[in-house]
């Protein structure tokens, strides 16, 4: 009896199963438990056989519709896997894929990605609200709620779209790619003409009478406009950025990839609509394209955000080195560039020249302290006019500092040049009531740090003072 039971276990396909080891209390056979049965494919041979598996859409003879069968093969290709040098794991995997899989239906994702979409765009939109500084937030979720729109009005039209809505629906997609590139050029503070951004929308407008009737001349003019505007914004972020930021280089990464998809799209889907992927992104809409941009747009607006974050983040710390009134850098900054100076000269000559106004203090309680701060004012754009940046700073009330890398003979002469610089611009400030100048204190040494220079400096400073100000002393 137990060989009989032994026997009655054997697969379906005639091979023998490993012997059974007996029946349960209940009397079942292990052999016919689920486990047992997913791990033979019994389970899921009918259902490969037959060719058909659950969808998601009302229709399933529709085109959109993907059939997974065909991907995953019938009962002897799980087999065939099964008997190769990895066939328990690749069995496993076929069956397990074939259990999971399920129909895309395109439908269900149009509604998933205008959905997506128009709350990415809130969310980018609402980041604007809570931080005005970042303008091009706005611009960007302004970007997403019209592609939602677009992709939106266009695909969930019953049947045929018709002539009007495939206009307006396909101009407001394009509108998208506008708004998006003129974001990237506001983020980078440059101007946003609204020809550039109305350009692509206007083409398409133009061209429409002429290519209404034809779905692949819609396809490569729609297709050429999104090319451009993706290629410029990576242009734009990767070329003009004023400052280098982590989440702008994957940012521009993605808009080349997305210039490249519409380039491909637009070409080799009309040339080579036989082959079935190039097939797939070259119709109107598709399941896999849907599938494709549900994973991108949020990827693409949370780098958007990143790089406000970075933005802010950038200027915040750049506000805590600059001095807020004449916008030099302040004695911090000053001094963490001149230690970085220094370390890069090593055993070469530095210069460090150490500026105080003359009766400051006099002039500021004469001329109220507005004229005062108008003074400062302008010997910071002195220096700026006359240094490298970098190379100066405010260090505290009516003194500032440079640090240069000058030999003794040419710090004293660039000095002077400053000095008569700020008395020539100074006497115009008070309309020559008063004379506005400058003392310098000049000291050029090697292998020395910027508080040492400095303390020299300060010396020289003192002689200047004590010899009648206006002057420059070399020490």
């Amino acid at each position: 009896m137990r060989r009989g039971r032994q026997s009655a276990c054997g697969g379906a396909d005639g091979r023998r199963s490993p012997p059974c080891s007996g029946r349960h209390d209940d009397g079942t056979c292990p052999c016919s438990s689920p486990s047992r049965m997913l791990r033979e494919g019994k389970m899921l041979r009918p259902y490969l056989r037959s060719r058909r598996f659950l969808s998601l859409s009302a229709d399933p003879s529709q085109s959109g519709v993907l059939d997974i069968a065909r991907q995953v093969g019938d009962s002897a290709g799980i087999h065939s896997l099964r008997d190769g040098p990895w066939g328990f794991v690749c069995g496993r995997l076929a069956e397990l894929h074939a259990a999971a899989s399920m129909v895309l239906d395109p439908a269900t994702l149009t509604v998933a990605f205008v959905l997506l979409s128009a709350v990415l765009g809130t969310l980018l939109l609402f980041s604007w609200v809570l931080n005005r500084k970042v303008q091009a937030l706005a611009w960007w979720g302004s970007a997403f709620w019209f592609i939602a729109l677009g992709i939106g009005s266009a695909n969930l039209a019953q049947g045929q779209p018709a002539y009007a809505i495939l206009l307006v629906a396909n101009a407001l997609a394009l509108l998208c790619y506008g708004v998006l590139y003129t974001g990237c050029r506001i983020f980078n503070g440059r101007s946003a003409p609204s020809t550039a951004t109305l350009a692509g929308v206007a083409v398409w407008v133009g061209a429409f009478p002429f290519i209404y009737s034809s779905h692949g001349y819609r396809l490569i003019v729609a297709s050429l406009i999104t090319f451009a505007y993706s290629a410029l914004s990576a242009w734009e972020l990767g070329r003009y950025a004023p400052r280098p930021l982590a989440s702008s280089r994957v940012a521009v990464v993605l808009l080349l990839g997305l210039a490249i998809f519409n380039l491909s799209r637009g070409t080799l889907g009309i040339a080579l609509t036989s082959v079935s992927w190039i097939d797939t992104f070259a119709s109107r809409w598709s399941p896999s394209m849907a599938l494709l941009l549900v994973m991108f747009g949020p990827t693409l607006a949370f780098m958007f955000l990143s790089m406000a974050k970075e933005k802010v983040e950038f200027e915040y710390k750049q506000a805590a080195l600059v001095d807020p009134l004449t916008g030099v850098p302040n004695r911090r900054a000053f001094m963490q560039n001149a230690s970085l100076l220094l370390g890069r000269l090593g055993n070469r000559p530095a210069s460090c020249l150490l500026f105080d106004l003359d009766n400051f203090k006099a002039l500021n309680d004469g001329y109220g302290h507005d004229a005062g701060d108008r003074i400062l004012t302008i010997f910071g754009e002195v220096l700026a006019s006359h240094l490298p940046q970098g190379t100066f700073g405010r260090l505290g009330g009516e003194e500032f500092g440079a640090i240069l890398p000058l030999a003794s003979r040419e710090a004293p002469l660039l000095a002077d040049r400053i000095r008569h610089a700020f008395s020539t611009v100074g006497a115009n400030t008070l309309g020559g009531s008063a004379a506005v100048t400058v003392s310098v204190g000049c000291i050029t040494a090697t292998g020395i740090d910027a508080g040492t220079l400095l303390r020299r400096a300060d010396a020289a400073l003192y002689q200047a003072k004590r010899g009648g100000r206006n002057i420059v002393i070399a020490a």
